[in-house]
């Protein structure tokens, strides 16, 4: 009973797929110009897109030797942070933690030497 259809519908359903298949060839045309014609007119990329696109290629291009395990406790927003930063850029959390911790540690070289005149100083 449901697989009977009117002439109307019938129609309708035909000019439907007819129309999004003839939108999908003009759009594929479209970006086939695109990319073969370069644009004299492309707005320039903003500083901090710019900022944005070397952080994340500096993780990506980052090295992680994880050789040891370690479990770090993090709050709530921080790793709601670090999950969506995944799903988006698919950046493991471990690279971006350890990233994150050399590049504070290069912004903070005193930090090594800091903590290692302590531990000499105090009897274990």
């Amino acid at each position: 009973m449901l697989e009977i259809k009117t002439l109307a519908d019938q129609l309708r359903e035909k000019l439907r797929t007819a129309d999004t298949e003839d939108k999908r060839l003009e759009k594929a045309e479209n970006l086939l110009q695109k990319e073969a014609i370069p644009s004299k007119n492309k707005t320039p990329i903003s500083p901090d897109q710019q900022k944005v696109d070397a952080f994340f290629k500096a993780i990506e291009e980052f090295k992680l030797e994880a050789t040891e395990k370690s479990m770090i406790r993090v709050d709530s927003r921080t790793i709601n942070l670090l999950k969506r930063m995944k799903l988006a850029k698919e950046i493991d959390m471990n690279r971006f933690i350890v990233y994150a911790l050399h590049q504070y540690i290069s912004q903070h070289p005193w930090l090594p030497k800091h903590i290692q005149e302590i531990l000499k100083n105090t009897d274990l």
